[in-house]
This record gives C-alpha cells, structure tokens and sequence, in this order.
C-alpha cells in the first residue's frame, strides 16, 4: 500500500512474495541486511500452513532497526496457497525509495486487504489503514476492477464474510465497499 502513498504508512514489515526462493537464500539476505548501519540480524524462520490441497511456505527474517523491531516476510503463495501467477495479471514495475521492483496495482492491493484469512480477517487496525488508502488514492481507483479481480479468484463470499465480520466486531465499514460487493450494505444492516 505504501507504494501509492505520497506519505507511506508506518509498518514493522515488508512483505515479499516469490516461489523461487530458498530458506538459504533468505540467510544470505539477512547476512547481507545486517551490514546495513543500524540494522541487527535476530532470526531467520520458515513456516508452513496447509490449506485443504494447497499450502503455503513462509519465511521470515527478524531484525532490529535502529533498535526498534523489523519483519522481512516472503511468502510463495497469495490468499489461502493459491499460485502467485493469479497476481501477474495485477503488477506493475514501481520505482520507488530508489529502488525499482513489481508491485500490485492499487486494486490488487485493495482485493487482497479485503481477503486477509479467517479468522482473524479485517482487523480495525488493516481497516483503518485500507480505508485511509482508499480516500488518498480514490481518483485513480478502478473499483469496478477490484470487483473484477475479486471475482476472478473466487473468493466473493470470503471478502463479504470478512466486511460482515469487521462491521460487526467493529463497526467499521470500508469506503465504497458496497461498490465492490454489490447488496453488502443489506447484508451488513440485515443481521
């Protein structure tokens, strides 16, 4: 989300996806991290979730940044272990910080804040931080895309159990949600 936003968000993370890296090769990045003035390498960590007949590999580098806590995470797999190739049609080259890199574009972004897994799903924080990206970047946003792209990897009913959930633990709504999910605001005010 950062990535859009003239003042990026504050976070204790970045997060990378690819399926061709190693758990060797995450070391090697953390080693080559830690030269870095300032930065302190802690752990490095893989992980893995099953998800029905899928899974997805996890690995994590922990530092330090100026003392305060920072997570590199690469993920090999989007959603609930789905193949990194439905997110090709949605990236963008970015330069950015001096750096050139893909990225998701600002309706790929939006889809998958929308589809963070249960249980947890939407928390208030994500919300608040998805709803402030939404209002700065709302000229440019396609939400009839985000639609598309929601529909195109079948998870509707994931993302409308999760702005059902947030409203009700929280309620907080996300700008234009019933724009992406059409009937939502029945759905959410039916209960």
């Amino acid at each position: 989300m950062s990535v859009y936003m003239q003042n990026p968000l504050r976070s204790k993370d970045l997060d990378l996806l690819s399926s061709q890296v190693s758990f060797r090769q995450m070391e090697m990045l953390a080693e080559e991290l830690s030269k870095i003035k300032g930065v302190e390498y802690r752990t490095t960590s893989a992980q893995t979730k099953p998800f029905d007949d899928r899974r997805m590999l996890t690995y994590a580098i922990e530092l330090r940044v100026n003392s305060k806590p920072f997570f590199v995470e690469l993920f090999d797999r989007i959603l609930d272990g789905r193949s990194p190739s439905k997110l090709q049609p949605y990236v963008v080259p970015t330069k950015r910080w001096s750096l050139n890199f893909w990225s998701p574009t600002r309706e790929a972004v939006v889809a998958l804040r929308l589809a963070f897994r249960q249980p947890e799903g939407i928390t208030r924080f994500n919300a608040i931080r998805l709803n402030s990206f939404i209002r700065k970047n709302q000229s440019s946003l396609r939400l009839k895309l985000v639609t598309s792209i929601i529909r195109q990897w079948g998870i509707e009913e994931w993302v409308e159990r999760n702005l059902v959930d947030l409203y009700d633990r929280n309620k907080i709504r996300i700008i234009n949600d019933y724009k992406i999910i059409p009937g939502i605001q029945h759905r959410i005010s039916g209960q």
